[in-house]
């Protein structure tokens, strides 16, 4: 339930019915595989790792998740109306048609996708490492094999998810780590949803804010990235997307401050002194430090403004805490309070007065100062907006890489690139077109018409005359028996009594016909059935043996969206005029 965040079997709902098709469920028997989560082994582990904390002594999950997941652990509701206590097994077994890994030596069998999904985290991963991506990077290239990355004990797992995939993160993902012999999460963050006008986002809704739309508008993803990160907060909490707040924010704070910093200093800095800086800041260098050490003594002599030295000193040392508290919000407000700080210092010294008169040396160094507040924002700034203040590292303070923590005090470069425009205003049209509402549906006799042309996903085949028709022979046959076909994956031995009659020994005359509806079909559910056999193509030769013919099957157009294979089922129910379809009937 996306409002209480109950979960309920499929029994348990009234009136079920899917809402992008109106199709009802059918209650089926079917044989499934189940992952033992109510092993006594396996409710020990997931109880001690739920309350449990990692090796930096921190909790695996935030205290509301915590909560919410010991529900599981309690009295439970059963399909047939009775009450069980602890934890259920996990289904992780789904009948075709499906997407996703059919499960080896079960024809007609897919794990469902949140079995395999997470597993193609780690997936990624390894496929990051085989194309050598950890020795390639610029910074701290990493050595070592995929197998000894994730064995490490100084490697840590972190997951950021979304507040209704807790059940598949929380319980099934750690035990089915653990009980393969790997490394449990170190912790799994939770996010409520992004909602607009209080609606959860949903594609198949249409509600929300839809990114590939954003993107196609040419809107700036770190746009959003920055407006997130000031609503985020280590709690699991629902973000609320106001367009005209999303405005506000970005224009004002990483336009109107952030980016303004450098487009005023960097004005003077290149039109009055060539882009070289003052050579005081080149002196007091730490290259090598990091949150938690001591400001450079040095730095005191030379940034003599009390109140930017004093939030420096508070920002250097909350910054990385609030990184790794997840604190963003927070974190958001203390960075653009030091903006307005480096921004009322430059306006405080009004260098464009000082530039008329004989104190261009002081021009110099209030741009320089300026300068410099500008690069510490930037760092504080790259886990928000990497492509930004790579930009800016890269184009601007000429780095040849992206910033570090121990740039905050490395030495100042003695010259600036040219200053290059670094990012545009978010435009009242451009909400406009990302919230418009979709075209109106058509009319009934246009849909009609269109949907006519592409029915099943795919065009109307060419004209063909009556007699090319008559020349396929379509035969009622009766499925005598199926079998799975040793050696594939995809076919079916079907055996068919088109009633030809009778051989010498007096045996009904059978077909043997192969047909690539595994993954549809269990043989056991179409032995007795009727079908519709193509009785005159000609045999084809096989890997797996002769082909006497083709039943026929419909399926989409689209089969990745629209997955599913259905054999044609004549009905041998009779009529008031005849008994039934039976084998050997023409269809014509």
């Amino acid at each position: 339930c996306e409002v209480c965040g109950s979960v309920y079997a499929p029994t348990d709902l009234i009136n079920p019915f899917s809402a992008l098709s109106g199709a009802r469920p059918e209650l089926k028997n079917s044989e499934h595989f189940f992952f033992k989560l109510s092993d006594p082994r396996c409710v020990e582990f997931l109880e001690g790792w739920i309350a449990g904390t990692n090796a930096q002594g921190k909790p695996h999950l935030q205290a509301e998740v915590v909560n919410k997941v010991k529900e599981w652990f309690s009295v439970r509701k059963n399909p047939d109306g009775s009450t069980s206590e602890g934890l259920a097994d996990w289904d992780i077994s789904r009948d075709a048609p499906y997407f996703g890994i059919e499960i080896p030596d079960a024809p007609g069998k897919y794990f469902y996708v949140w079995m395999d999904a997470p597993v193609g985290y780690l997936a990624s991963l390894k496929n990051w490492f085989d194309k050598g991506g950890p020795k390639n990077r610029e910074v701290n290239p990493d050595p070592r094999s995929f197998e000894e990355y994730v064995a490490a004990p100084d490697t840590e797992q972190y997951h950021f998810i979304g507040k209704d995939i807790v059940t598949f993160h929380t319980l099934f993902w750690p035990a089915m780590l653990h009980f393969s012999g790997r490394k449990a999460p170190d912790a799994i963050f939770v996010h409520g949803f992004l909602t607009v006008n209080a609606e959860k986002m949903s594609k198949s809704r249409g509600t929300g804010l839809d990114p590939l739309k954003y993107l196609s508008l040419g809107m700036n993803p770190e746009w959003l990235r920055y407006y997130i990160a000031t609503k985020l907060t280590a709690k699991n909490e629902d973000i609320e997307f106001s367009p005209e707040d999303f405005m506000a924010r970005v224009n004002s704070d990483l336009i109107g401050k952030y980016v303004n910093i450098a487009s005023r200093a960097a004005k003077f800095i290149q039109s009055n002194f060539d882009g070289k800086l003052t050579s005081a800041p080149h002196n007091f260098g730490i290259a090598n430090w990091s949150p938690g050490m001591p400001l450079p003594a040095t730095l005191d002599g030379w940034l003599t403004d009390a109140k930017i030295r004093s939030e420096l000193t508070i920002l250097c040392g909350e910054a990385k805490v609030a990184y790794e508290k997840r604190e963003f919000s927070q974190l958001a407000r203390q960075i653009m309070a030091f903006a307005d700080t480096v921004n009322e210092y430059f306006d405080s010294r009004k260098p464009w007065a000082l530039a008329k008169g004989p104190e261009m040396s002081r021009v110099q160094e209030i741009c320089t100062v300026t300068l410099f507040g500008f690069r510490a924002l930037s760092v504080f700034l790259a886990p928000i907006l990497p492509h930004l203040t790579s930009k800016v590292a890269r184009e601007f303070f000429g780095m040849g890489r992206d910033f570090e923590w121990g740039d905050l005090f490395a030495a100042m470069p003695a010259t600036l690139h040219p200053y290059q425009h670094l990012m545009q205003r978010v435009t009242p049209e451009q909400l406009d077109a990302l919230f418009e509402p979709p075209v109106p549906v058509e009319s009934a006799q246009a849909a009609t018409k269109t949907v006519a042309t592409m029915p099943g996903g795919e065009a109307i085949a060419p004209t063909i005359t009556i007699d090319e028709f008559a020349k396929i022979d379509l035969r009622i046959a009766k499925i005598v028996n199926c079998q799975a076909v040793d050696g594939s994956t995809k076919l079916l031995r079907l055996t068919l009594d088109a009633g030809e009659g009778t051989n010498l020994e007096g045996r009904p005359i059978l077909r043997n016909v192969f047909s690539g509806i595994a993954s549809a079909y269990k043989p056991a559910d179409l032995v007795g059935k009727l079908t519709v056999l193509v009785a005159n193509l000609a045999p084809r030769k096989m890997k797996f043996g002769v082909s006497e013919g083709m039943v026929l099957a419909a399926s989409h157009g689209d089969e990745k969206d629209n997955p599913g294979i259905y054999v044609l089922e004549p009905s041998d129910v009779g009529n008031s005029v005849g008994l039934g379809a039976r084998p050997g009937m023409r269809v014509r």
